[in-house]
């Protein structure tokens, strides 16, 4: 946990804030001048002390009674509460300070050594070698391979199979999978239609990566946002745009391992695929819009085709999918336009008009606002 302002809000149940030390004028005061950065004890002084920096920065650990260590920054005068559990440690720099006091410091060991250090992030990429947005036909196979660096992979379109340390798993669309350094492994299309795939390799420190190593999990929306944010970046190569995708790269890894450690980890594509729900209705509701994306469809035709009353249903869908019946809509019509791309059959005006777009011009806005890309971009990325 990072360190917390002291203020009358957040302090108030262990001290509070002092203006002057006209109030402790009959106390003992004590200059200490700290450089120790680690400590394993606590102090506490029956009446309250008053605590006065002189110069440098330090860090107020604070004991409260459920047990929990608090941090905050000591650049001002403050009163501990008597009974009060604490100590102060010099925040990345040499730190002197004023202690008053009217009764005698009890020291008190601790389990947890405390450090004045400042926050160093369990995850961290420190290099970043290459994004590669790659498409393959179906006869796509690469020989096995071993590195000391990270290696992730978002297939978007079609099916993969790897296999790592002569295991072998399959990847599906929407799915993504991180290979941890020196590791062996072998990708291949399963031979049955073309790939595409986001390859991104990396090297840094990643706190408990056995959570998150070697196994593929789909990708929600949110890991589905920064992926295409990694493309964008690499794409359009604004300035420090490699330096962004260091972050957004950072935050993804973040993302996923909350998701496996929160046993949150999504069993199907959220934008790419049909959702699967545990509701006869919006199953019911999620086939009828699948099966009619090329005609107009309303809430309301919807709603009577299932007997239900269409505030009903949109609260229910909502619930249960995670977003309005009409974003859903929009999605699955975009992927569907994306389809038709690949096919080859089609000029985006046809397209349009298949799908009952108003107008080219409205169908390549909204795909560029989905995917980052115009529809012929993303044609001329297929070939």
């Amino acid at each position: 946990m990072l360190l917390k302002e002291i203020n009358a809000v957040n302090f108030r149940m262990f001290g509070t804030l002092a203006g002057t030390t006209a109030d402790f004028s009959d106390a003992r005061a004590v200059v200490h001048e700290d450089d120790i950065r680690i400590t394993s004890t606590l102090w506490r002084y029956q009446q309250d002390v008053l605590l006065e920096p002189i110069c440098g920065v330090g860090i107020l650990f604070i004991r409260s009674v459920d047990g929990v260590i608090h941090k905050f920054l000591l650049d001002q005068m403050v009163v501990i509460f008597g009974g009060v559990e604490f100590c102060i440690l010099p925040y990345e720099c040499r730190l002197s300070y004023r202690l008053y006091s009217r009764s005698e410091r009890r020291v008190i060991p601790i389990t947890t050594a405390l450090t004045g250090n400042g926050f160093v992030p369990s995850i961290n990429v420190r290099t970043l070698y290459a994004v590669l947005f790659q498409e393959k036909d179906e006869d796509f196979s690469l020989r096995s391979e071993e590195h000391p660096f990270w290696e992730f992979i978002y297939l978007q379109k079609g099916n993969m199979i790897c296999e790592i340390d002569g295991k072998s798993y399959d990847i599906h669309q929407g799915q993504m999978i991180f290979f941890a350094p020196h590791r062996t492994h072998i990708q291949r299309a399963d031979g049955k239609g073309g790939i595409s795939f986001l390859n991104v390799t990396f090297d840094g420190e990643i706190v408990h990566s056995d959570m998150i190593a070697n196994r593929p999990v789909y990708a929600d929306d949110n890991c589905l946002h920064i992926i295409q944010e990694i493309v964008r970046e690499d794409r359009e190569g604004e300035i420090y745009a490699d330096d962004m995708i260091v972050c957004d790269l950072g935050k993804l890894l973040i993302i996923v391992t909350r998701n496996v450690h929160a046993d949150t980890v999504i069993t199907h594509i959220p934008n790419r695929l049909k959702v699967s729900v545990d509701n006869p209705y919006v199953s019911e509701c999620i086939d009828l819009i699948h099966q009619n994306i090329t005609a107009r469809i309303s809430l309301p035709e919807l709603a009577g085709h299932l007997n239900l009353s269409p505030s009903y249903l949109s609260s229910l869908f909502k619930h249960k999918v995670g977003r309005s019946i009409s974003e859903y809509v929009r999605l699955v019509r975009l992927e569907k336009v994306k389809d038709m791309i690949a096919e080859g059959r089609y000029s985006i005006a046809q397209i349009s008009d298949i799908l009952g777009y108003c107008s080219p011009t409205y169908l390549s806005t909204e795909f560029k606002r989905e995917f980052q890309m115009s529809p012929k971009e993303y044609a001329k990325s297929l070939r």
